[in-house]
This record gives C-alpha cells, sequence and structure tokens, in this order.
C-alpha cells in the first residue's frame, strides 16, 4: 500500500515538475567536482567559495546550500577521477531503474536536508562531513537496489554491492560513536539518510516480516513432517496434502491458505 500511494504522489509530482528535471544529475555534480579540482590548481582560493560555511550563508552566500556537494572528493587527480567516473556508473544506474525525476529528487532532497540541518546554531557542521553522509546515501540507494552488482575495489578487488553497503553503514556508526558529540553527529547521521530511509525502509521492514513468516513455515513444515501431521490445509474445504495429494496449495495475502480447487471458485 505504502509504494502505491508513493508512487502515485510521486507520478502526480513528475507530471507537474517534470520539465525542470536535470538528466544526469550525478554525471553533473561528477563534472563539476572534476572542473572545481582544476580551477583549484589555478586559484587555491576558489574552493573556499564553495565549502559548506554556516556563517557565510547566513551573511547572504546562498550559494553555499548547494555548492559543497561539488567539492572535489580529494586533492589527488587519480581519486578525484576514479569518483567521478563511479558517480557516473552509479547516475546510470540508478537513473535506468528510478528515471530522471525520480533521481533529481533523491539528490536534491538530500542535499537540501543536509544544508538546512547545518543552520542549526551550534551544530558546527564541516562541509567534509555532509559530503561523506550524502555520498552514503547515493551509494547505500544503489547498493540498496542492485545488491549483488559486482564492483571490483581499487579496480581489482571483486566484491558485491550488498557488502560495500554495510562497510558504509558500518563506517557511519563507527564516526557517530568515536565522536565527541555522538548523539548530534548521530542525528545529523539519520537527518541526512532521511531520502534514502523514506524510500527503502519500508521495503527492508517488508522484507524482513516475509523472511520472518518463511521462516516460520518451513520450521513449522520440518517439524509437521517429523512428527506425521499435515502441513496444507484448505481454509474452505479443508482438505490437506495427504487427503488431496494432487491439488496444489496456495497462501493468500491475508494469512489464509487455498487448494487450487477453491482459489477457482474464489
Amino acid at each position: 500500500m505504502i509504494y502505491e500511494k508513493g508512487n502515485r504522489l510521486l507520478d502526480q509530482l513528475e507530471r507537474r515538475f517534470g520539465r525542470l528535471t536535470l538528466p544526469h544529475i550525478l554525471r553533473w555534480i561528477a563534472g563539476f567536482q572534476v572542473l572545481t579540482w582544476a580551477l583549484s590548481l589555478i586559484s587555491p582560493d576558489f574552493l573556499g567559495w564553495l565549502e559548506y560555511n554556516r556563517e557565510a550563508i547566513l551573511d547572504g552566500q546562498v550559494w553555499r546550500l548547494l555548492t559543497w556537494a561539488v567539492y572535489p572528493a580529494s586533492d589527488f587527480v587519480l581519486i578525484v577521477v576514479f569518483a567521478a567516473l563511479f558517480m557516473f556508473f552509479i547516475n546510470d544506474s540508478l537513473e535506468a531503474e528510478w528515471d530522471s525525476f525520480r533521481l533529481n529528487l533523491y539528490v536534491f532532497a538530500s542535499i537540501l536536508i543536509l544544508s538546512l540541518t547545518g543552520l542549526i546554531p551550534f551544530a558546527m557542521v564541516p562541509g567534509y562531513l555532509l559530503s561523506t553522509i550524502f555520498y552514503s546515501s547515493v551509494f547505500l540507494a544503489f547498493a540498496s537496489l542492485f545488491p549483488n552488482q559486482v564492483i571490483h575495489l581499487f579496480g581489482i578487488i571483486p566484491i558485491k554491492a550488498k557488502w560495500l553497503g554495510w562497510a558504509n553503514l558500518a563506517y557511519l556508526v563507527a564516526m557517530v560513536l568515536t565522536s565527541s558529540l555522538p548523539l548530534l553527529l548521530g542525528s545529523l547521521v539519520v537527518i541526512g539518510l532521511l531520502p534514502f530511509l523514506l524510500t527503502f525502509g519500508a521495503g527492508f521492514i517488508d522484507s524482513y516480516r516475509r523472511e520472518s513468516t518463511a521462516k516460520v513455515r518451513r520450521h513449522k513444515f520440518e517439524s509437521e513432517i517429523a512428527t506425521g501431521d499435515t502441513f496444507h490445509e484448505c481454509t474452505t474445504c479443508r482438505a490437506t496434502e495427504k487427503t488431496h495429494p494432487e491439488r496444489e496449495f496456495r497462501v493468500a495475502a491475508d494469512g489464509n491458505e487455498f487448494c487450487d480447487s477453491c482459489r477457482k471458485s474464489l
């Protein structure tokens, strides 16, 4: 139900604001990261005008609410290039799965939520921390949609995306626990990951429930096989796999079980 409502809402928003969509949004961000890195070689002070600075934003430099997202990933050229190429790959994967509008919404929501959180008095949030949470949100979305995608770490070591996703979460937890203000930092991480949690949280809970139900049914099946009891029983006609071995049994969404004969008459 939550997926249907969410998709209907997104469809309505896309019909209304879809013309404002910027295709390949993560490619643009990666490209500007490379560009800002190159410009910093010409003018070392240039990056100072892009980084997140609460006081400067409140003084009117509102562009900093967005430009911290295109701050270079590193000073080292190879890391900048590899990060950009990886961002291209993630963009194409997410865009193929979601479409450009939904990816735009996810990216800009993550950036704006983090930017506004950084304006909280006494928060003193450094720009690199916002970048860490933002890129974690993007990568976790990729790892959730493509858990078995093999990524060659450092171009050599093959690792599935889901394990890198767990490693990313472990890094965020370790960062929070080892900080001087774990409660504040933990709140920032959770708030920054809100787009991810809203997008995938319900699916994770639903998947966990299905797995739990499957485990219970598997245990019941193994127990009943061991004791000689029946495992399947039609709610309507009370047929079992022993009394009617030729029938197939299915469990409905409400948890009731029906044989194929009764399902035809429903």
